[in-house]
């Protein structure tokens, strides 16, 4: 699966959730929003373009995503979560929602590696989530129960949802 894939495949996943997709972004899409750091000192430098940015009732998530477990995905998660390097550009974007809190995550495929991998970085996102070959989709780390509209596995703390 392809980081266009596994893109393409949660936006539908958040739209069937009903989320409103603020924006998104995969290889060679051109339909990315960037985000500029605030001290910006060139046109380019320190750019980033998240994957999706969705919100639903008060809360917006911010996803990075890729083909398999990539720790400077991860890396930069950390920063947008635990600094406000990017806040200007962010809060221009969403301007005209309504939100309380801001979540970071990444998704990727389902595989046990790219799991093991994500769980043991999970104190440096808000959650993962993880698409299956049968559809599905698997969330882990979600502690504020952002994807709630699902059951819960109680011997993994790990959640699965069907895409249709």
């Amino acid at each position: 699966m392809t980081e266009e894939q596994v893109t393409k495949a949660l936006l539908s996943w958040l739209k069937e959730g009903g989320w409103d997709i603020v924006c998104f972004d995969f290889p060679q899409s051109g339909t990315g929003k960037p985000l500029h750091p605030n001290d910006r000192t060139s046109k380019t430098k320190g750019i980033i373009i998240p994957d999706i940015i969705a919100v639903k009732d008060g809360i917006v998530i911010d996803f990075e995503n890729k083909d398999r477990f990539v720790l400077s995905d991860v890396e930069k998660v950390k920063m947008l979560r635990e600094t406000d390097e990017y806040s200007n550009d962010l809060n221009r974007l969403l301007k005209g929602h309504v939100y309380s809190s801001i979540y970071y995550g990444i998704g990727m495929p389902y595989s046990e590696k790219n799991l093991l991998k994500a769980e043991a970085h999970l104190t440096e996102v808000d959650f993962a989530v993880f698409l299956k070959e049968d559809g599905s989709v698997v969330t882990t780390g979600d502690k504020a129960i952002v994807f709630h509209e699902t059951q819960e596995d109680e011997e993994t703390s790990h959640t699965q949802h069907l895409i249709s």
